[in-house]
């Protein structure tokens, strides 16, 4: 049976092919743009990093006969409430709720691994804040956060509408498929290799999404405030308005 260094060897090469595709595409975007594109290009780089540190077997150890990649673990770390945070970034929320979108999948990210490392009780609690948190961000996303973004002009809020509607549907497919395997569903080969494709589908079609969008952004308007609150040092939004 291929071994799952196979797969992140396979997925590590797929990872370097995007990062290059993403370079050459980010050359044809117009300069005052690609700052907002550097980002998602930073997470699928790390992201292809942790996953050729994962193939060549360095940082995996194994917790009651799990075994779990630190590289990869750190990457999910990084790169999920990073995704999430451009999506809330892109409405031009405050800093608050900027916060509560980059704590949710970092403390789901967390209680996975406990879940695989565990069982009984705790096992079933911490998958309940995997799925539970999804179903957070799912509300806040299509409530607070999407109130905020009648703050933001038509295409930058359209912008935000197809890049939530992405991650709430790619990320809740990983959820479901990871806590199936979780339960023993899927051998470790299956496993691995569903995990790489959504992983990958995720970062690079987030990526890609965002690099064929970006001047949707309000540049020196909504868009200067995208930056400004990402170094912490932007003004607020302007109060939403509803009935827009």
């Amino acid at each position: 049976m291929i071994s799952s260094a196979t797969v992140y060897a396979a997925s590590a090469g797929v990872y370097a092919a995007v990062v290059a595709a993403l370079v050459l595409w980010l050359r044809r975007i117009p300069e005052s743009y690609r700052q907002y594109c550097y980002p998602v290009l930073g997470i699928v780089v790390i992201s292809g990093i942790a996953v050729a540190l994962d193939a060549a077997r360095i940082g995996t150890i194994v917790v009651n006969e799990y075994p779990i990649t630190i590289p990869s673990l750190l990457g999910d770390l990084i790169a999920y409430p990073a995704l999430w945070a451009v999506a809330a970034l892109l409405a031009g929320v405050d800093r608050r709720m900027l916060g509560i979108t980059v704590a949710i999948p970092f403390v789901q990210r967390g209680a996975f691994t406990v879940a695989a490392v565990t069982d009984g009780l705790v096992a079933l609690v911490s998958v309940s804040v995997v799925v539970g948190g999804h179903l957070v961000l799912l509300y806040l996303y299509r409530n607070q956060i999407w109130e905020a973004a009648q703050s933001v002009s038509d295409g930058q809020r359209l912008l935000h509408w197809k890049g939530r509607n992405l991650l709430l549907f790619l990320i809740g497919m990983i959820i479901v498929s990871a806590v199936l395997g979780l339960t023993g569903l899927f051998d470790t080969f299956v496993s691995a290799v569903l995990t790489q494709y959504m992983n990958l589908l995720i970062r690079a079609g987030f990526a890609g999404f965002l690099f064929a969008n970006v001047t949707n952004i309000d540049v020196g308007d909504a868009g200067g405030n995208l930056l400004e609150e990402i170094g912490g040092s932007g003004n607020q939004p302007a109060d939403p308005n509803p009935a827009d």
